[in-house]
């Protein structure tokens, strides 16, 4: 039999005991068999029951700990307890991976763009008074900021997140809190906060809020995928024309007549 002709074994891949016990701790915690702020079994007990080392359990238990599905108590009295991932868990991992990618400033607008508008109409919709009078406090202090950038660009991210937090949509709101603070961080923010886009993120976001007060959900979501779509297409063509500069100066210098 010729090598062609030979059968040949694909490689084998076992996956880790860890893994394998944090799959099923982890089936057992989402399927509510084990509640938040009920402790798991002691990691003696895990152990002898899946017939893995000590060693493997606590890597198990320290995956699930960096999901967010369990807290570790130290001490005595302390051992494994099951807790509900929040937002801000999600948020964390996608800002990670925006950061971790080194994502331009353009790119994350796009993503604001995709997820803003709606935010807004779903809290013209379902915000409370309580959620209006904190986005009408924002704005106040927003329209004070505009000569002071660093206030600016703080307070700027508080309104918008605001809004989030108005929609009630728990997935949009941690997508967004995941994309604002890059975005309000990155190095290309400043070359689009002059003056005169201060001034009319300010009367951007008076025609928003008096959306989100009047309840028009539909005048909400256009007003904000206006302003945030003027400001990502000013970012994109800042983003150009530094690209540009980049690539003149990196070009080699060519002799004219002159030169020679």
């Amino acid at each position: 039999m010729s090598d062609a002709d030979r059968v040949r074994i694909a490689p084998v891949v076992v996956p880790k005991a860890s893994d394998v016990l944090a799959d099923r701790l982890r089936d057992l915690i989402v399927a509510g068999r084990f509640l938040p702020g009920e402790a798991l079994p002691p990691e003696r007990e895990l152990a002898a029951e899946s017939g893995l080392s000590r060693s493997s359990v606590r890597e198990a238990l320290r995956l699930l700990e960096t999901e967010g599905l369990l807290t570790t108590r130290a001490g005595r009295a302390g051992g494994s307890v099951v807790t509900r991932p929040g937002r801000d868990s999600i948020a964390r991992s996608v800002e990670l991976f925006v950061r971790a990618h080194g994502m331009r400033l353009g790119a994350l607008l796009d993503c604001r763009l995709a997820v803003e508008p709606m935010l807004a109409r779903l809290a013209a919709c379902n915000r409370t008074e309580a959620q209006l009078a904190e986005i009408a406090e924002i704005h106040a202090r927003f329209e004070a900021s505009v000569d002071k950038v660093p206030a600016y660009k703080r307070i700027n991210l508080d309104w918008h997140l605001a809004v989030a937090r108005a929609s009630g949509n728990e997935p949009l709101m941690a997508l967004m809190e995941a994309v604002a603070a890059p975005i309000r961080d990155a190095q290309e923010y400043r070359h689009v906060t002059t003056p005169e886009l201060r001034r009319g993120a300010v009367r951007a976001h008076s025609v928003i809020l008096e959306a989100i007060a009047a309840g028009d959900g539909e005048a909400a979501f256009k007003r904000m995928e206006r302003h945030v779509g003027a400001y990502r297409d000013i970012a994109l063509r800042r983003e150009e024309v530094a690209d540009d500069a980049v690539g003149a100066a990196a070009a080699p210098a060519r002799l004219t007549g002159d030169d020679a």
